[in-house]
């Protein structure tokens, strides 16, 4: 602010002292004045800077000990004119890194293509500024590759060739992820996601696991055929004892007294009649 004032106080005695004629000696209104007012419209403009969208201002100052610690967010800000502003971009940005190899505990290689996703932290680009200067995440793609590399290597190195192609793969992303936001975040770089796009062990290794992997899968198969057959024998073995029981319990159950009692349940009353009729004791010979 007070730049701005010393600036318009010195562009009045500029505008008024062109005014002056020492030839004449006299005071009047000259085009040469104009000089002065755009002398304060050039003061004035570097007094100010334009911060765009998703973009940080570092301001550096040569006689304030350089670069300032305040960091200028988006919009319109004032600096004095000897300030200059270096604009850094917050946006994500995609990399994608090829042949990233890295070694497993059992002695084996695999190579890698990763995809990354990156940015810079607006609210600690003061320390990527003071590392890396005026330069963009894409200007130090080696150093972001080598450090993805070296934290991926430092997880894959407690997993066997097997785990890391397979079934541990999702774990050892997300634990790398963890580790290279932790090895970047102090300069200012956020990491957003990792991505593993594609491994490569080698055709004898992969197939060798290929293998395995079908081997493994019989074997699932077959045990469970296995317990099917068997949970389905004693199924039967189960249901044939209480089919049993039942009968046995059936078997003891049915008394005479209560057999009389069920075919007088069903009884109609009616006796049963024969073919001989009344004469059926003659077909015995009897009283003959």
């Amino acid at each position: 602010m007070f730049l701005i004032i010393f600036s318009i106080i010195l562009t009045i005695i500029l505008i008024l002292g062109l005014g002056y004629s020492y030839t004449e000696e006299e005071w009047s209104l000259r085009p040469r004045m104009l000089l002065g007012l755009l002398g304060l419209l050039i003061i004035l403009f570097g007094c100010f800077t334009n911060i765009g969208a998703n973009t940080v201002g570092i301001m550096y100052n040569p006689f304030k000990n350089g670069v300032q610690n305040e960091i200028l967010g988006e919009g319109f800000k004032g600096k004095s004119p000897f300030d200059k502003v270096y604009k850094i971009s917050t946006e994500v940005e995609d990399f994608t890194f090829e042949n990233i190899s890295v070694q497993t505990n059992d002695g084996q290689y695999v190579n890698t293509i990763l995809q990354v996703q990156a940015r810079i932290d607006k609210e600690n680009a003061f320390e990527f500024f003071k590392k890396y200067g005026g330069k963009k995440l894409k200007d130090i793609q080696n150093i972001l590759s080598n450090t993805v590399q070296k934290q991926l290597e430092k997880i894959t190195t407690q997993y066997n060739i097997i785990e890391v192609l397979g079934e541990k793969r999702d774990e050892i992303v997300n634990k790398t992820l963890e580790e290279v936001k932790s090895e970047l975040n102090k300069d200012g770089i956020l990491i957003e996601r990792i991505v593993l796009v594609d491994t490569d062990a080698g055709e004898t290794i992969e197939n060798a696991i290929a293998n395995e992997a079908v081997a493994k899968k019989e074997a699932e198969t077959a045990k469970y055929l296995k317990e099917k057959a068997q949970l389905e024998g004693e199924a039967k073995v189960i249901e044939a004892q209480k089919e049993k029981e039942a009968n046995d319990l059936k078997e003891t159950s049915l008394t005479k007294e209560i057999l009389t009692e069920k075919m007088l349940e069903k009884w109609n009353g009616i006796l049963p009649t024969t073919y001989a009729g009344k004469d059926i004791m003659s077909i015995f010979n009897i009283n003959q």
